[in-house]
């Protein structure tokens, strides 16, 4: 398996993609961490509520890890390289398996330098300001919480692709869904008293595990969900890779 997965994250770093995703990351991370120090009060200098909100631009790198796990699978369609992985590993779920375990870990990356680069973005920024990031309890699980959430919005972009398979409808249309979809949905079962159902659908669970949605799941139910998409999502695209013939 650990050949396997080399191999996927192999075929990530063999395109210049790659260059991209983390230059959004660091771009994203850095403009929301310079926002969030330069838009503060005196008030809210060298308190736990700016430390917060300086970390969480980092979440960023969710989206990104989401968009780079859709394209991990959808690629192989895409570029007609998926007979050839088949060849190689005929055990389709060991593909599947191997690509998820990837992301997983390009996920964590990512995470990891969303975080960096706010922090680099935002100590220098407070130093001259006369303060400092307020080191409280809660940093360290905001810290686990946000490398959690990007790595469980990329599992998740594993599965859309496996199911969609199509680079452009699995892309546009996760990210229609995510935007505006389930806000249509749960609009609808309000008429009827159900909205609180909405709050179960994925994008609204990861959202509400990373903090970014107020409303909703508790932030262990929001991973608990989170997670069970993943696998669901994960077996379905299974199923229907193990019954393509890609000849």
């Amino acid at each position: 398996m650990s050949a396997l997965v080399g191999a996927e994250l192999l075929k990530l770093r063999t395109t210049r993609a790659w260059i991209g995703f983390v230059l959004i990351v660091v771009a994203l991370s850095g403009i929301s961490s310079a926002a969030a120090v330069g838009s503060a009060q005196d008030s809210v200098l060298g308190t736990s509520e700016l430390s917060r909100e300086i970390l969480s631009g980092a979440l960023f790198a969710s989206l990104i890890a989401f968009l780079i796990g859709v394209m991990s699978v959808t690629s192989e369609w895409r570029h007609g390289t998926v007979t050839r992985t088949f060849l190689v590993t005929p055990r389709r779920e060991r593909v599947l398996v191997a690509k998820e375990l990837s992301i997983l870990l390009v996920a964590f990356g990512l995470a990891a330098l969303g975080i960096a680069i706010a922090l680099v973005v935002a100590v220098p920024w407070l130093f001259v300001e006369n303060s400092s990031l307020a080191l409280s309890d809660d940093l360290v699980p905001l810290i686990g919480q946000i490398v959690a959430a990007s790595m469980l919005w990329g599992a998740l972009g594993v599965g859309v692709g496996a199911v969609v398979q199509s680079q452009t409808p699995a892309l546009v249309g996760s990210i229609l869904w995510i935007l505006l979809v389930e806000a249509l949905i749960q609009a609808l079962l309000g008429l009827i008293d159900l909205e609180a159902v909405a709050h179960y659908l994925p994008g609204q669970a990861l959202s509400a595990f990373d903090g970014t949605l107020d409303e909703g799941l508790p932030v262990w139910a929001g991973g608990v969900v989170g997670l069970a998409w993943v696998a669901a999502l994960g077996a379905l695209g299974y199923v229907r890779m193990s019954r393509q013939d890609v000849t």
